[in-house]
């Protein structure tokens, strides 16, 4: 036989070989570990069909090593998938550590600033001298002033953000956003709702209602309970930062 005639049976038997592997259940990610303590039996299975089905007596090495090629291309990928899960929560995690980070520096820089410490100052009598209390109001008052553009001094412990206030829809979604940006923290739509009184009932494409960065409301309603107001989002706040 020549070198050729080799060559070209030696790529026919791969092509068998293969074949069997693409149609056998244990040769996939799933059952990985499986495939190598059955390997020899599967390398034997395979070399008896070709004989019984061509009379070729493929030599079990062969067989052999193109198991084993096989295996070592699936741990491969899941040593790949594997490491790309772990960069992915490892910038998840480094994002998350920034974004903490950011916020705890902004609000340092803030809280030493005379006039807050000024404004602090002024807003302890409403929370029986709780400096903590008092900041986080200063902070979510200041948040609120500048979300929907009123003056500071409109923005009291019960001002409803929609009856006093003027909020709407769009108001109250980017307001609860630009506080969960001030502080650090997430507020859920399902808190939002319980806690503050905040309904929306709206179409997403992406299914929460305040959605991604890349989604936006196609249509939308809401309604701003009796819990909507400054004093709740205080609270809140409070809890959340504990």
């Amino acid at each position: 036989m020549s070198e050729a005639d080799k060559s070209y049976e030696l790529e026919i038997l791969k092509i068998i070989v293969n074949k069997h592997l693409d149609e056998s259940t244990l040769f996939n990610k799933k059952n990985i570990n499986e495939s190598e303590t059955k390997r020899d039996q599967f390398v034997w299975d395979t070399a008896t069909k070709i004989y019984q089905q061509s009379g070729h007596k493929v030599e079990l090495s062969l067989v052999r090593d193109i198991v084993d090629s096989r295996i070592r291309a699936i741990k491969n990928q899941l040593a790949e998938e594997a490491r790309y899960i772990t960069e992915q929560k490892a910038q998840q995690a480094s994002e998350e550590a920034r974004r903490i980070a950011d916020a705890e520096k902004a609000h340092n820089i803030t809280e030493s600033d005379p006039q807050f410490l000024s404004k602090v100052t002024d807003s302890l009598g409403k929370f029986g001298g709780d400096e903590r209390k008092a900041k986080v109001f200063v902070r979510v008052r200041e948040v609120i002033s500048e979300q929907l553009s009123v003056e500071e001094r409109e923005v009291s412990l019960d001002s409803h953000l929609s009856n006093h206030l003027n909020a709407d829809g769009c108001d109250l979604i980017e307001l609860v956003m630009a506080l969960e940006k001030e502080f650090g923290i997430e507020i859920p739509d399902e808190v939002a709702e319980d806690s503050l009184g905040i309904g929306i009932n709206n179409i997403f494409s992406g299914g929460s209602w305040w959605g991604s960065s890349s989604s936006s409301p196609s249509s939308f309603s809401y309604n701003a309970g009796e819990q909507c107001i400054v004093r709740n989002f205080v609270e809140l706040i409070c809890k959340k930062l504990k």
